[in-house]
């Protein structure tokens, strides 16, 4: 009986509740969750329901660029070969008014940087690249110090120069990024790019082919007064197969032009020249195929991953290496229309 007195006694305590949910960390809790399931333009709406219901949130200027970057995602799905189309250049359109209109109305915001940022990325993205070289340094001039976009822009403007085919101004963009920022998150790429600068106007290896799986045999040597695109690839290659359509289309519109592919490939997960020949044919490719000499070709046009496209100009060397998915039609039709007989600019 005391046992129970003494336990009446006990004074009566709740459990602890669990505190209230914020609305608005759940609106940006949903809205990132959209964004990692990969559905851009629903994000995008859910970001822009954020600054329509929280003007005043310490992170407006987070949740403004969040919906611009939604809108650009959306507009990349709707690429075709690479390209712009009309539905994604509305996309894009949404996205660069988001951007240039918080840099312009919040220029102090932490997320400025990020939008002027983005507003190169929209820009070659449209196909414009002088625009977009000059807003990546826009990057540098106005938020020289927003740690994380400032460098990005620097690795990203050398990018836009190579695309421009301003190979020199490329190079000293990488060594600045590799003296300023020895730890920068984009080093590894600053680095593979620094050598594939390093053979930029320099003349093409040879081909180095233990056989020719289709078509050939293709002498670089006897390819001048011609653009050549050394594409590496591989029957395996998930990416690889994502840039198939890509290339026969490149080749349908610029081979008349001049411009001359060769493949690639080597013994990787048991690739062969008799496996290789059938996948060819199958899946419309028609322009001559080496098959590499113990990816001697690889290493000395420095192939880093596949795919990958390097382009040697009329008077062979070599010009632009990249992914083929980085590849415009500027970059291309510059190379097309350059007279090897005229005299050399000056640097």
């Amino acid at each position: 009986m005391w046992i129970l007195t003494l336990v009446a006694a006990l004074p009566f305590t709740r459990a602890p509740q669990a505190p209230a949910p914020d609305p608005e960390q759940a609106a940006f809790d949903a809205a990132f969750a959209l964004k990692k399931r990969q559905k851009p333009a629903e994000a995008a709406v859910a970001f822009e329901e954020i600054v329509r219901r929280y003007p005043q949130s310490p992170r407006i200027g987070e949740a403004i660029v969040e919906s611009g970057v939604g809108w650009f995602a959306a507009a990349r799905e709707k690429l075709v070969l690479n390209r712009a189309t009309e539905a994604s250049d509305q996309a894009f359109a949404k996205a660069m008014k988001i951007f240039v209109d918080l840099v312009h109305d919040r220029p102090a915001d932490p997320s400025a940087g990020r939008a002027q940022y983005m507003i190169g990325s929209t820009h070659f993205f449209l196909g414009d690249l002088a625009a977009a070289e000059a807003d990546y340094a826009a990057v540098m001039t106005k938020f020289p110090n927003d740690s994380k976009y400032a460098p990005k822009a620097l690795e990203r403007r050398s990018a836009m120069r190579r695309h421009l085919l301003e190979n020199d101004l490329a190079l000293a963009d990488l060594q600045l990024y590799v003296k300023e920022h020895p730890k920068g998150e984009d080093l590894e790429g600053v680095q593979k790019y620094l050598q594939f600068a390093s053979m930029f106007d320099k003349p093409a290896p040879v081909l180095r082919v233990e056989a020719w799986v289709q078509g050939g045999p293709v002498d670089l040597e006897k390819q001048k007064g011609k653009v050549v695109g050394v594409y590496f690839f591989a029957t395996w290659c998930e990416k690889c197969e994502k840039q198939r359509t890509f290339l026969l289309d490149l080749e349908r519109r610029y081979a008349p032009a001049g411009l001359v592919l060769v493949g690639v490939v080597n013994h990787g997960q048991k690739q062969t020249v008799e496996s290789v020949k059938p996948w060819l044919v199958q899946n419309d490719i028609k322009f001559p195929v080496l098959m590499d000499s113990n990816q001697a070709t690889a290493g000395s046009f420095r192939e880093a991953t596949i795919p990958d496209l390097v382009l040697i100009d009329k008077t062979g060397k070599v010009r632009w290496h990249d992914n083929p998915s980085q590849l415009w039609d500027f970059t291309l039709e510059t190379l097309l229309a350059e007279d090897p007989s005229a005299p050399a600019k000056p640097k």
